[in-house]
């Protein structure tokens, strides 16, 4: 018996460990909010720049894994162009080896298929589209990438957008992994919303409660692992009850290929 449980516990050690195998994080992290061809004052936003120079301190403290800032790329405003996310995001990911992990963190304008970099014309030039974000994406060889974005209609990066958050669906299935292979979106609404900021947290709404989650209040069981499974049902809920207090509609989404128990962050 005493065997018996011996055995269950490594089993259940070697499920951790691997759900959280990953060596090195590198972070591409770009907000948008002083927008080169919109008018003063009209399509700029307040927080987007704020959202990404926070996740980047977040990542480097140690709550956030003590990210070395040799892994992290941080690009705002000017510096966030079309070719400019690509180039450098293509150069970073493709340090990363089998046993690393690569995040993508976006916080500004979006539009159905694609987010507006710094430099998107109005007339729809320039537009980074999902395509080529899952191009930069394919430049890192390892098997956890997880991208994060608080961008209006950042849900549309899911093929079929349905009216209704299908989370609870998703959670009953149980994990869908593939393999050693976690790939994850986590987007601040559905593809037919719109993401809002929060004059009083001076953040993005999507991005407080994610940082809030990957600093420990997502560990709902205490164990000190945040799940991307944890973190989806914080934000998710957090979310869209406080946009429901602004009488907004706002519902993160989670989609991809990945284990619900893929750990996150580390309390």
């Amino acid at each position: 018996m005493k065997k018996r449980i011996v055995i269950l516990l490594l089993f259940l050690m070697g499920l951790n460990a691997s759900m959280s195998a990953y060596e090195n994080t590198y972070a591409l992290i770009i907000g948008v909010a002083d927008y080169k061809n919109f008018a003063p004052g009209d399509g700029d936003l307040s927080y987007t720049v704020s959202d990404a120079v926070s996740f980047a301190a977040f990542l480097k403290s140690k709550k956030g894994g003590n990210v070395p800032s040799t892994n992290i790329v941080l690009l705002t405003d000017a510096n966030a162009s079309k070719s400019n996310i690509i180039a450098k995001g293509k150069a970073l990911f493709a340090k990363a080896k089998k046993d690393d992990r690569v995040i993508f963190y976006f916080s500004g304008h979006g539009d159905k298929g694609c987010f507006l970099p710094y430099d998107v014309s109005l007339m729809g030039g320039n537009m980074l589209y999902f395509s080529e974000v899952k191009s930069i994406f394919k430049a890192a060889k390892c098997n956890t990438k997880l991208l994060f974005a608080d961008a209006c209609f950042a849900g549309s990066m899911k093929k079929n957008v349905t009216q209704k958050s299908d989370w609870k669906k998703m959670l009953e299935k149980g994990h869908k992994s593939a393999g050693n292979m976690n790939i994850a979106v986590m987007m601040s609404c559905q593809g037919d919303e719109t993401s809002i900021e929060s004059p009083s947290l001076q953040q993005g709404l999507f991005t407080y409660y994610l940082m809030e989650g990957l600093g420990g209040a997502a560990n709902s069981d205490g164990n000190k692992f945040v799940t991307i499974q944890e973190l989806y049902y914080y934000v998710y809920h957090k979310v869209q009850d406080e946009a429901a207090s602004r009488r907004h509609k706002q519902t993160p989404e989670l989609f991809g290929k990945f284990d619900l128990r893929l750990i996150v962050a580390k309390v």
